[in-house]
């Protein structure tokens, strides 16, 4: 019977690199592999609605209606966009870099890790992830919208913010 290393995965055969438990790596079937494409941009959709009901929250208090010509407007003004980008980057980056997952990857079964070790990414990996994501976001979307096609075609789906930090996103369950 082969040595248990503190878990109930078997270590891995000789001359294979890997921890045991590692995703990709001793793991029930589908555990630990490489998130679909589909499963990513629905992870990015449910992320947004979920950071816009929170975003909207938070920025409320900073709110000013205005009206005049018959319509009515609204502005939160700069505190209130500073607050937004604040719960923006902390939704994103705290539990990504605890935990692997947003709240969209917990319910989709899905984590980021560090491709060299498979753990979770940390706070250095972690914002260098959602920099590289805020940036692409920045100019229209368009940027991001070829960096979802790019990785659709990578046999890892990893994007640019993946690649650039060392990251990639695997299925949990």
């Amino acid at each position: 019977m082969s040595e248990q290393h503190g878990n109930s995965y078997p270590p891995p055969p000789d001359g294979q690199p890997g921890q045991p438990g590692q995703p990709g790596y001793g793991a029930p079937a589908g555990v630990g592999d490489v998130a679909s494409t589909g499963v990513r941009i629905g992870g990015f959709v449910l992320d947004v609605v979920v950071l816009a009901i929170i975003a909207t929250v938070v920025m409320l208090p900073f709110a000013t209606t205005s009206s005049g010509g018959g319509e009515v407007g609204m502005s939160v003004g700069g505190r209130g966009m500073f607050a937004g980008l604040v719960v923006s980057a902390l939704y994103y980056i705290v539990p990504t870099a605890l935990y692997g997952q947003t709240l969209a990857k917990k319910l989709l079964g899905t984590k980021v890790v560090r491709v060299d070790d498979g753990q979770v990414p940390g706070w250095g990996k972690a914002v260098g992830r959602q920099v590289i994501l805020a940036l692409l976001n920045f100019f229209c979307y368009l940027p991001q919208i070829v960096n979802a096609i790019l990785l659709a075609k990578d046999p890892q789906k990893r994007g640019w913010h993946d690649k650039a930090v060392g990251t990639r996103v695997v299925t949990t369950r």
